[in-house]
């Protein structure tokens, strides 16, 4: 089965869950669209078969155990020689600078030297922090969906 790269978002407003009511404000397309670039930025990476674009999307100064992620996902990407991604954000929140979101991953690699191919469906939990250089992800949870 292959899987295509999508991203599906509902709408969200800073502070409240994108399943929020109908009438929240103005500025609801905004948070949308933040999440969607920080995790078209993994779906990207991965798809591109680029560890250094994917990374690119994580705090490295912020984010707790980031060089032991950061081989983490090194190791992830030597074992496979490619992979396909979807993505759906189930829910998403800001408050001044910090968020989270909700997505449910879908991964699938193809092995570097040959076997079945790896898949893996989960529910990922990002959490986001302002940063000099703009919006960045400061963890993931479960950080293993990625080993």
């Amino acid at each position: 089965m292959l899987l295509a790269c999508s991203l599906l978002l509902a709408p969200a407003s800073p502070g409240q869950s994108s399943k929020g009511t109908a009438d929240a404000p103005a500025d609801t397309f905004a948070s949308d669209q933040l999440a969607q670039k920080l995790l078209n930025q993994i779906s990207d990476g991965l798809r591109a078969y680029n560890s250094r674009k994917m990374l690119g999307a994580f705090d490295r100064e912020g984010m707790q155990g980031y060089l032991v992620f950061q081989d983490q996902v090194e190791a992830f990407f030597a074992q496979y020689e490619s992979f396909r991604v979807a993505i759906q954000l189930e829910e998403s929140s800001f408050e001044q600078d910090k968020g989270t979101a909700t997505a449910i991953f879908k991964l699938e690699g193809v092995p570097r030297y040959g076997g079945a191919a790896m898949r893996r469906e989960g529910e990922l939990i990002f959490e986001f922090s302002r940063t000099r250089n703009g919006w960045k992800i400061r963890d993931v949870s479960p950080r293993n969906f990625f080993s």
